[in-house]
């Protein structure tokens, strides 16, 4: 068995700030108690280094999954727990783009729904402790996983920038000190066919452990590209590239592998290894065509015009001269509203249609025990991507807007953390040190107009570091009362540039220069915690976030420079409680919330680019209940609220396409979830599990401007499985289900008003799955 020295526990067990897994709110899904011994729900634990501590006591807002509530739920990627968590919203692929594995993420209403490489994510995504820089590739799998926390509210302290709206933290299972295996086969609709396994191998006896786990994901897409059969030129046909074995959009073709290595060095120092690795095949994110505008003053009308005959061929370019002055109209199709069709799992697209990923990542982190009451912590890792994905955007058989990406990109980041306890135990501590680095390169391709009005062949470098000095304590005034202060001190570095040509007329369309941006930022935190009496605690903070500032990677129009864009800043006041009642049978947690935020990064459109802007300042408040009731024997509920006012106050750029009556991007004003499970105990020791869930979220828009096209009404789904187990707990066969009352929902799209188009991405349809899970 493994070893411990009781000073590493003691100290452990009390330093609640000496993780960056403070948690506060009730876990979803999380382990009950035996309610054959008796009828409560088991404490709130979460492991910290090595060993548990209660939640319950810790003053941070948080929903939790443990992997038996990701397997009850039926989920394998991060992006579906924003279906279960209250104040969160996270899509699977971003504006834009045409990645399946691309994150959208906004908790409380703060987020970034840009994908580009020169724009920081809003939500922090943390795997094992290692900050992943970029939405390009959070998509991850839910592999062989210990839990997910969802912290809602800054986290600048300890967790630094780009944690303006919270952070996601994922945190892998650790390998079991005896030998183990657990594989599971998941078929389903749309050709489902998901294997998934993790073996535990100790390699050397109370010294060395290790787990390795492999999944195989593959689906058929959902949505599918058909031929234009209504009234059309010549010019529309359908080589087999578009339409063939490339028409389905939305399927899954990825496979990972992980694998963690545990060394116990000596009483005082433990290492652990963790090497992760992600290869995806797949077709677009699935998209369709919502509204043809092809007015005047847009691209997709000047086409129009030329194609026509009513823009003289001079105006428009040899290309609309192809069969003489004689016949201007060349017997071409006009883009508009045709290219619509009936079903929004239908597209009559026939441009770019691909997602592929290449991912990478490597960790160790080493927690030593320096004496008996100081511990260090040292995680040092290297994470690299390369991926290539493109969509249709004007999804016709057109090429009035298409977008091509090759994007590349690694990071290395070391962390340093320090954590002390005093003698009287009143005193708890944290100081830390940290460091990243990242380049990338992200080259898109953007062919614009019908024919070449413009071919855009843009290529984004960055080359960014960050330095970051950070601390936080807390001090017991009495046994009930306590106060927390840290800081965070932040320094970092942008050089960025651009060389973005129009391939059509061969000129530069922004100096190929270096552009500069420093930054720095210092974070704050405070707070006072009162336990009432053991069963009921509160807290209130203030604190402060950032996210880091960045560079407009778009230009259509020649510009002189580079257009740089300052940091997101928020100010966050929040009191709460955690109570246990009804001797330990009810778990009700809440939290309010008052926000103050400036310099919001906004997507302004501006002609035909879509570029970020600070458009504005705004106030964000609201409030969360969390609830956790055995309600009888066997029979579990849970229920989660959220209430989101997120208004502008001021508009500060004066081009801006927003105003104070807009309404905030992927944030719902009330958010809903609950839960029930039900478990029958058979004769034969088997067991019933019956599961259901239930999420509401009211209305949502989809993008800045509020487009209509992209706004989504309040929406209901409904998940459901059953899973029998055998005797013995050696295999498992459940039936489950997603969206079951079949809803059409939008999750993402982009209104083009420069072009004359609006695209949408709708989520997956009802899905049924079976699967079979083997343990031992």
């Amino acid at each position: 068995m493994r070893h411990y020295t009781s000073h590493t526990i003691k100290s452990a067990s009390r330093l609640v700030l000496a993780s960056s897994l403070l948690l506060a709110m009730p876990q979803t899904g999380q382990a009950f108690a035996d309610t054959e011994k008796m009828m409560s729900l088991e404490e709130v634990v979460v492991t910290s280094r090595k060993i548990s501590e209660s939640l319950q006591d810790v003053p941070i807002a948080v929903s939790a999954f443990t992997a038996d509530a990701l397997e009850k739920k039926g989920l394998t990627n991060i992006s579906q727990i924003g279906d279960y968590t209250p104040s969160l919203i996270m899509d699977f692929t971003s504006a834009l783009t045409g990645s399946s594995a691309s994150a959208t993420t906004f908790i409380r209403g703060i987020g970034q729904s840009d994908f580009l490489l020169t724009i920081d994510p809003g939500v922090g995504l943390y795997v094992d402790g290692v900050y992943v820089a970029r939405s390009v590739g959070g998509i991850v799998d839910l592999l062989n996983l210990e839990r997910i926390e969802v912290l809602k509210g800054p986290q600048g302290t300890l967790f630094g920038r780009n944690t303006i709206g919270g952070a996601i933290n994922i945190v892998s299972a650790k390998p079991g000190e005896e030998f183990s295996l657990k594989g599971e086969v998941t078929l389903g609709n749309f050709n489902r066919r998901d294997v998934r396994m993790s073996v535990d191998v100790p390699l050397m006896a109370d010294k060395l452990y290790s787990s390795i786990s492999v999944s195989s994901k593959n689906r058929d897409g959902y949505a599918h590209r058909i031929p234009f059969e209504g009234v059309h030129g010549p010019d529309i046909s359908y080589p087999s590239q578009a339409i063939g074995q490339n028409a389905e959009l939305g399927d899954e073709n990825t496979d990972t592998l992980k694998g963690i290595f545990l060394l116990e060095a000596s009483d005082r120092l433990q290492a652990t290894l963790i090497v992760d690795s992600t290869r995806s095949r797949e077709h677009s994110a699935a998209s369709t065509l919502l509204n043809a505008y092809p007015g005047a003053t847009q691209l997709a009308g000047l086409y129009n015009g030329c194609i026509a005959g009513v823009i003289p061929v001079s105006a428009c370019g040899p290309a609309f001269n192809l069969n003489g002055d004689a016949d201007p109209n060349n017997d071409r199709t006009p883009y508009d509203n045709r290219f619509l069709t009936d079903d929004p799992y239908t597209t009559y697209a026939t441009g770019p249609n691909f997602s592929n990923l290449d991912l990478f990542g490597l960790s160790l982190t080493l927690d030593y025990a320096v004496t008996d009451t100081i511990d260090l912590k040292s995680i040092t890792a290297y994470r690299t991507l390369d991926a290539e994905f493109g969509r249709d955007g004007d999804n016709s058989p057109l090429t009035v807007d298409h977008t091509s990406n090759m994007y590349e990109h690694e990071q290395f980041t070391q962390e340093l953390q320090l954590t002390g306890l005093s003698m009287d135990g009143r005193l708890k501590w944290l100081a830390g040190l940290y460091y990243f680095e990242e380049s990338g390169r992200d080259n898109v391709f953007v062919p614009l107009g019908g024919l070449p009005f413009l071919d855009l062949d843009e290529l984004n470098i960055v080359d960014n570091v960050s330095y970051a000095a950070f601390g936080q304590a807390s001090y017991s005034l009495t046994d009930d009362l306590s106060v927390t202060a840290g800081l965070r001190y932040t320094k970092e570095n942008k050089d960025y540039r651009p060389v973005h040509r129009d391939q059509v007329s061969g000129a530069l369309l922004v100096p190929d220069d270096t552009a500069e941006l420093d930054i720095t930022d210092t974070s704050p935190r405070f707070g006072i915690e009162y336990r009432w009496n053991e069963d009921f605690f509160t807290y209130v903070s203030v604190s402060k976030g950032f996210k880091s500032g960045g560079f407009t990677g778009r230009t259509v129009d020649p510009q002189p420079a580079a257009r740089p864009f300052k940091p997101e800043k928020v100010w966050a006041y929040e009191a709460g409680f955690k109570s246990d009642l009804a001797d330990g049978r009810v778990r009700l947690n809440g939290a309010a919330y008052y926000t103050d935020y400036t310099n919001l990064q906004v997507i302004n459109q501006e002609g035909i680019t879509p570029i970020t802007v600070n458009a504005g300042k705004a106030e964000i408040k609201g409030a969360e209940l969390e609830l956790q009731a055995m309600v009888a024997e066997n029979l579990v509920l849970n229920v989660g609220m959220a209430y989101t006012d997120a208004t502008y106050t001021e508009i500060t750029d004066p081009f801006a396409t927003i105003n104070l009556n807009s309404q905030f991007a992927n944030t719902p004003e009330w958010s809903t979830t609950a839960a029930l499970d039900y478990t029958i105990d058979m004769e034969n020791d088997a067991a019933l599990h019956l599961h259901g869930d239930w999420n509401y979220n009211s209305k949502i828009y989809n993008n800045a401007e509020n487009t209509p096209e992209l706004t989504q009404p309040a929406v209901h789904l409904f998940s459901a499985s059953v899973t029998y187990s055998h005797p013995g707990d050696h295999w498992d066969l459940v039936f489950g289900g997603r969206n079951l009352s079949d809803e059409r929902y939008l999750i993402s799209g982009f209104d083009q008003p420069g072009v004359g188009f609006t695209e949408g991405t709708y989520a997956r349809p009802r899905e049924w799955y079976l699967t079979l899970r083997l343990r031992y």
